[in-house]
């Protein structure tokens, strides 16, 4: 998988369980939904992600480590400009 795919996967299927507001993951979580020999790289792609300010994946919670999507609309318009896949519902 390259960069791209793993960063969209990773919000496609934080849009597909609608984790916004105060609905959060933590990054051990997330990274376990990517395959067993991507999920090193996808931790750092996703602390990548936390930091990119275009992105629509924001820290949530202190010290727990967790994070969501900063909104539905965000994670959409992210999805449709990077080639992801837009889940059911959300066209």
């Amino acid at each position: 998988m390259g960069v791209r795919s793993i960063r969209n996967r990773v919000v496609e299927k934080l849009l597909h369980k609608r984790v916004t507001g105060a609905h959060k993951k933590q990054v051990g979580t997330v990274k376990n939904w990517l395959p067993s020999h991507e999920q090193g790289r996808g931790e750092r792609l996703i602390r990548e992600i936390i930091r990119d300010p275009e992105a629509p994946l924001e820290a949530y919670g202190g010290s727990r480590d967790n994070v969501r999507l900063t909104s539905v609309d965000d994670a959409v318009a992210y999805l449709r400009d990077n080639g992801g896949e837009v889940p059911f519902g959300f066209e």
